[in-house]
């Protein structure tokens, strides 16, 4: 009888477990890890049911449509600006129309989108009429942890919420100023996560600041503001007191020898008849550090005052690659 058992349960794991193995083996690229766990996704794990969020997507309206997976030639496409990011793929930044969205690929492959635009759906996920309460509805539970390498990121939030879908992690957005509506959206393959083991991102400091300016320009247009024009002076000024703050451990709109803004740009020559500065730290990315910027009041009125002209964005990182950000905005 036990030995019936023990064959029954052999043949019940062959069944379920290393038949279809066999069968999906890739045998031109052998055991990998990306295999292995596509392979646990598909026949271990359970998935993620998308049907709630294909139906809330069937009753959106949106013009632009992607995929991950889906391949990308970027001759197709227009293509303001191409750059290092956090991932393991590079920001592909596109504003054409008005709408505004960064699609992340790596060896010609759709792994990741960010938007702040209603008009930009992905693999059915679209911020459309969204706010906190209906995501959560839809998407129910969000994640704690997000894996990055071999570590475990906490992303319990209040100004975003991180969500687990089959092989993706979603995150979306709020606006605490407008009762919670969602005003961004990042779809980021998991595997796009596991090339580093470093908590912090480490991009080119002139990435980062490339794609902190189009942020602050796709809000402002979103908002019915004028863009700001790049100043390269006024960007010295701003990366001269990231790289202060990352050398000398300190995080202060003042310096430890008294002098703030206005030194910092009198210094350079800078002409203006106003200014401001916002400061962020210890942010993975340009696109955390812009949410959380805008949901604090202070900070959002200089990226939202239509009396600015100019702006420059300063990045740098201290020894732990904990990185600062540094915005300067005038008006000339």
């Amino acid at each position: 009888m036990i030995k019936k058992t023990i064959s029954f349960l052999m043949l019940s794991l062959i069944i379920v477990f290393i038949y279809p193995a066999v069968e999906s083996y890739n045998f031109k690229n052998g055991l990998n890890k990306s295999y292995a766990n596509e392979w646990l996704n598909l026949y271990v794990l359970p998935n993620y049911d998308t049907s709630k969020i294909e139906q809330v997507n069937s009753e959106q309206s949106y013009s632009i449509e992607y995929t991950i997976g889906e391949s990308f030639d970027i001759e197709d496409k227009d293509v303001e600006a191409v750059i290092d990011s956090e991932f393991g793929g590079e920001f592909n930044i596109i504003n054409k129309d008005g709408i505004f969205h960064i699609l992340l690929v790596n060896d010609g492959e759709i792994t990741g989108l960010y938007t702040n635009n209603e008009e930009v759906s992905i693999d059915s996920i679209n911020i459309q009429g969204m706010d906190r309460d209906s995501i959560r509805k839809i998407y129910e539970n969000p994640v704690k942890t997000v894996d990055k390498g071999s570590k475990h990121l906490i992303v319990e939030n209040e100004e975003y919420d991180v969500f687990d879908i089959n092989d993706k992690y979603v995150y979306f957005f709020y606006d605490v100023y407008e009762e919670d509506k969602v005003n961004g959206l990042l779809t980021v393959k998991k595997s796009e996560m596991s090339h580093s083991d470093s908590m912090y991102n480490h991009p080119p400091e002139e990435d980062n600041e490339i794609l902190n300016h189009h942020l602050i320009n796709a809000t402002r247009e979103k908002y019915d503001v004028a863009p700001l024009e790049h100043d390269p002076a006024v960007s010295e000024a701003a990366a001269g007191h990231s790289k202060d703050m990352a050398d000398k451990d300190y995080f202060s709109h003042s310096a430890p020898d008294g002098s703030a803004l206005k030194h910092r740009i009198e210094a350079l020559d800078i002409s203006y008849r106003l200014a401001g500065e916002n400061i962020a730290m210890g942010h993975t990315s340009p696109i955390f550090s812009h949410h959380s910027l805008m949901n604090s009041k202070e900070h959002r009125v200089n990226t939202l005052n239509d009396s600015y002209t100019h702006m420059g964005i300063g990045v740098d990182y201290n020894a732990d690659e904990v990185p600062y950000y540094t915005e300067n905005y005038i008006k000339k």
